[in-house]
This record gives C-alpha cells, structure tokens and sequence, in this order.
C-alpha cells in the first residue's frame, strides 16, 4: 500500500511537471500562444506599463509621450479603471493602445475558468464603456501562464502579452540604472516591461524619457504593441522565451 501511494505522488509530480515544461512551449494548443517579442528585422519596439491608471503618475507619463509623440501600451487593472476612468479617456484619446491586466490584479494560476473569465470581461468592459474600440490585448498578472490560464485566454481568443526586457523598474529608484537596463538589451521586436501603477513612479517617469531619447538616437522607432504585432515577419508565430 506505502509503494502504491509513493508511486502515485511520483505519477502526479512528473505530470505536472511535464505540463509546467509543455505550457512553456507554442506547440500544444491546449495552452494557447504569447508573445513576449516580435519577429521582425525593423528597428521597432514597443514600451508597455502595468498596473495603472495611477495619478499622478500616468498623467505625467502620458504628457511626456504625447510631447515626443510616442505610443505606448497601457494594461490596466479593472479596480484602478473604476478608480480613475478619467485617466483612461486620457490615454484613448491621446491614441495610446488600453489593454486588459485582470480585474483584481491576482495570480490567476489555480483559479477556477469562471473566476478568470469574470476577471477578463469585467475589465474588457470597462474599457469599452470609456471609448476602447480596438482589440484588447490581456497581460497576466505577474506575467504567470500555465495552466488554465492560458487555456481560457485560447478558448477566449485573447493574445497573450508578456516581454523579454524587464528593468525591474518596481525595485529601482535610479532612473539611468532603469534606462541602461533597457537600452543594452533591446533588439528589434522587443517589448518592454515598465510600470505605471503600484507605487511611487518618478523614476520610471524620468527613465521613459532617456530611453526614448537614446534609443531613437540608435534609430529604433516605437509602436503600439499591436501595432508592432500586425507587422511582424511570420504572422502564424509567436515568439516565446
């Protein structure tokens, strides 16, 4: 008996490990697909900020992109939109891409599929009542995605944002520290993680600027994360980590 319940954890061990490995890969459709990069030979990037709106900070983050007419992408958390619907008229009106980043901002891995889905709807539909027409692209809480995450947003046929550069702008309070991090490891097609939400943002305010700044100088331009997605090299693949 003792072997049999031994030899059962080891099967449910091995399964879920297998399971973590295959929803890392774009090759089941079971776990759906994400982009955390573009495939493209144009010197294009794209900046993405989490977690907001949150004022003043957005505000500000929107006045300095609309100065130096850039287009960034914005994923939103449904409580904050609640919160500051204002903020989010600014960003469509400024033409900024609105995207989805839950509701509640929980980890969404082990939730049951209703949860996860009211959890997507609900913001989708603030969104739209504040004047977002375009497709909405969904980003995950803390970037998780396995399980049945992954399998909602295919079911959903909801593109699944994450990125390959990541500053750790929530832990770092010298803005050239969060600028350099950035510009050293771009590459055409990136997307960039920054944060607009959550905490005290000045840096990450004062860091946008220098990487716009030294980035255009190395002749990248930036696009909207769909933007970019619409002029990627093979459009039937997404480029996993």
């Amino acid at each position: 008996m003792h072997e049999i319940f031994v030899s059962l954890i080891i099967i449910t061990f091995l399964t879920f490990y297998l399971l973590d490995k295959l929803a890392k890969t774009s090759k089941c459709q079971l776990f759906g697909k994400y982009f955390s990069k573009v495939k493209t030979k144009e010197m294009v990037i794209a900046l993405t900020y989490d977690d907001g709106p949150n004022p003043p900070y957005t505000n500000e983050l929107i006045n300095i992109l609309n100065r130096l007419e850039i287009k960034a992408t914005f994923f939103t958390i449904g409580q904050n939109i609640e919160a500051h619907p204002e903020i989010i008229k600014m960003l469509v009106t400024s033409g900024h891409e609105v995207g989805n980043h839950s509701y509640s901002h929980q980890k969404l891995i082990w939730k049951k599929p209703n949860f996860v889905t009211r959890e997507i709807n609900q913001t989708d539909e603030l969104l739209r009542k504040l004047g977002v027409t375009n497709e909405i692209l969904f980003r995950a809480p803390f970037g998780f995605k396995r399980f049945t995450l992954p399998y909602i947003l295919n079911r959903m046929q909801k593109k699944h944002i994450l990125w390959n550069v990541d500053p750790k702008d929530y832990q770092e309070n010298n803005p050239e520290l969060i600028a350099n991090h950035v510009v050293e490891n771009v590459t055409p097609g990136a997307i960039i993680l920054l944060h607009d939400g959550g905490s005290d943002r000045t840096a990450t305010i004062a860091a946008t600027e220098i990487i716009i700044t030294k980035l255009q100088a190395q002749g990248y331009r930036f696009l909207t994360v769909s933007h970019m997605l619409s002029r990627r090299s093979n459009t039937n693949q997404p480029q996993i980590l």
